[in-house]
């Protein structure tokens, strides 16, 4: 586990105009720029090519911004220089100032009701910093939450060079948690991007990738890639990562018992870092000095450097650096024979090492949450796709859907106008019977007036013509309607049987009778009863030596009406022997047409109607009348107008 591989990637948060520049053009251009504004993006761009070469000067020209943005009342300047700001103090390793800036720079972004791309750029670069900032405080829970933020955002403004850095500063979390084969994972991909954009940034994740495989004993591999990394840096100098370099080559000449290349190396790295000020490196640096020279058993010089990084490890408060530091110097110590501070530095070694410990502990647990963010990460980027995937799915089913359902619409739409039509044809063929009802009915009347007159008197014969205008005028009224109240049916029955009456003498009683619970409303098609009960007159009860009956009634049953028309006449089989040679024509025609109309019933209300008709019979087995049962849908007189 070593914290200080944070490090390596702070110099690289750059915008791309500070790379393409240097710090005295800019200086050139600010000379001669008048507009406020300008003066402001300037500054901060001098205050961006200023991080890799000196941390003081990059802090006062962000002040300079921080003051003209302030002036200009410009928030995407003021944001970047508090950024700035904030970047000086880590490069000096003033944590608590750094985040408070950067934090500052934070606020003023995200309180805006919509973000630029210009302000995208600074939030993503701002919580990268911060990353940062946790990532060289060992908090690297905290630093990968807010490295990963950058990542999505830089994602999202498919900004590779950025991104790569991002990649980087991952890869070093994971490392320092010992988790190498996913740090690995990240450098490559950072690397990678470098590479393809040719950027000085490649050098800090070669050095790493280098570090990788010299912890796995790799040493040709971690060879190939520090001396990548090298000459990079020759083309693109940067200070902290140089001198991280050459802290790395030294662990691989201490590898390999080079001790004198080892601190040649060494003394490179004293010198790059104490141009920039840095102690994170510098007690990196003297800790490995120090380690050299007590193999050399050089004490005195062992000694020193391992004071040296005890002091800015205590003040910088880097345990793992504080333990060896601690270890060594009471090595030394007892070989000088003072077994007083061998023991005072053994036991604050014991310390660090149980502090340490604690955090090897905490980071153990977090290399878990660490793992499981990352698969979920991971994740999160294959339910995109898949999503992605999904949705071009959806998009065709919907569509799909869309035209099948316009088909079927319109071929049902078409099938609704058929079956309209099929239905208004048998509602006309309906009526159509009906209406040939009336003429048949008339005829039927007609001849029994004119049998009527020639066999009764004149005062009978107007008796029957007035019962008969009445059912006329009911016959009329029928006419213009496929379907009338049952009242107005049994109205007509009831004037037909009173005419039938007369002109059979008083041949027949009759009956009719309605169930209570049928109401007013409830429809019949017209005259539809009248050709059975004629029949039932005719061959019925007329033929019959004595007085006959016909009871009609009408019940319900489910949703169904029923009707019943029974006779105590001379029955089925007797009638049709004596009727061969009698109206035949106008009876078979009557018969047919309500057949017929049942028909067209069934097809207009999609229902079945049942027709019966029985002989009735005594116990002997002799007829005593017929039975007929018509059982009609139900239906009613306000659903057909």
């Amino acid at each position: 586990m070593k914290p200080l591989f944070t490090l390596f990637l702070f110099c690289f948060f750059v915008i791309n105009s500070a790379q393409k520049s240097t710090a005295d053009s800019l200086l050139l251009i600010l000379e001669k720029t008048k507009n406020p504004e300008h003066i402001t993006k300037v500054q901060n761009e001098i205050s961006e090519a200023y991080k890799s070469v000196d941390a003081a000067l990059m802090k006062k020209y962000a002040v300079l911004a921080l003051h003209s943005s302030e002036n200009s009342n410009n928030t995407v300047q003021r944001a970047w220089a508090l950024q700035n700001i904030g970047i000086s103090y880590i490069i000096i390793s003033d944590y608590d100032k750094a985040l408070q800036y950067l934090n500052d720079s934070e606020a003023l972004l995200i309180r805006q009701s919509s973000l630029s791309k210009d302000s995208k750029q600074i939030l993503a670069k701002t919580l990268g910093s911060k990353g940062m900032v946790f990532s060289e405080q060992n908090k690297y829970a905290e630093a990968l939450k807010y490295d990963l933020q950058a990542m999505k955002m830089y994602e999202e403004l498919k900004n590779s060079v950025q991104l790569s850095k991002i990649y980087n500063n991952i890869g070093v979390i994971y490392n320092s948690i010992g988790d190498h084969p996913l740090a690995l994972k990240y450098f490559l991909r950072a690397n990678q991007l470098q590479k393809a954009q040719q950027s000085p940034a490649a050098a800090v994740s070669s050095s790493n990738i280098g570090l990788i495989y010299l912890n796995q004993n790799l040493k040709n591999e971690a060879r190939k890639h520090f001396d990548e990394s090298l000459l990079l840096f020759e083309k693109s100098p940067d200070p902290r990562g140089l001198g991280e370099l050459y802290n790395n080559y030294s662990r691989l000449y201490i590898g390999e018992n080079k001790y004198t290349d080892a601190k040649v190396v060494l003394l490179k790295a004293e010198n790059t870092f104490q141009s920039i000020q840095d102690q994170f490196g510098l007690s990196d640096t003297y800790l490995l000095l120090a380690e050299i020279y007590f193999e050399e058993n050089n004490l005195v010089k062992a000694f020193e450097f391992a004071n040296k990084s005890l002091g800015m490890s205590r003040k910088l408060d880097f345990p793992e650096t504080k333990m060896k530091a601690e270890k060594l110097l009471s090595e030394i110590y007892d070989k000088q024979g003072n077994q007083k501070m061998a023991l005072v530095h053994l036991k604050n070694y014991d310390l660090e090492k149980d502090k340490l410990e604690t955090v090897e502990n905490e980071q153990l647990r977090l290399k878990t949450e660490l793992n499981f963010e990352y698969e979920k990460s991971e994740l999160e980027k294959k339910e995109m796709k898949t999503r992605g995937k999904l949705l071009l799915v959806i998009i065709a089913v919907v569509l799909i859907s869309l035209f099948c359902g316009l088909f079927f619409h319109h071929r049902n739409k078409e099938r609704e106008k058929t079956v309209q039509l099929q239905k208004q044809l048998a509602e006309f063929e309906h009526k159509a019977l009906h209406l040939q009802m009336n003429p048949h009915f008339v005829f039927n009347c007609l001849a029994a007036i004119s049998s009527f007159i020639m066999q009764n008197g004149k005062e009978d014969a107007i008796k029957y013509l007035s019962k008969f205008s009445k059912l006329m005028r009911l016959t009329l009224e029928f006419s213009k309607e496929s379907a009338i109240p049952i009242d107005k049916e049994i109205e007509a029955l009831q004037n037909y049987l009173e005419l039938e009456q007369l002109r059979f003498s008083q041949k027949f009683d009759f009956s009719i009778h309605k169930s209570q619970e049928i109401e007013d409303d409830t429809a019949i098609p017209a005259l539809l009863l009248q050709p059975y009960v004629e029949n039932a007159i005719i061959h019925g009860v007329a033929p019959k030596e004595s007085r006959g009956f016909i009871k009609i009634d009408f019940m319900l049953k489910a949703d169904y009406l029923i009707c019943t028309i029974e006779d105590n006449g001379i029955g089925i089989e007797t009638s049709q022997k004596m009727k061969e040679n009698m109206v035949q024509v106008h009876k078979s025609m009557a018969l047919e047409i309500s057949k017929k109309r049942l028909e067209t019933l069934e097809e207009l209300e999609n229902k079945k109607v049942i027709l019966n008709v029985s002989e009735l019979k005594n116990d002997d087995g002799t007829a005593k009348g017929t039975l007929i049962i018509l059982e009609l849908p139900l239906k009613f007189i306000k659903n057909d107008l």
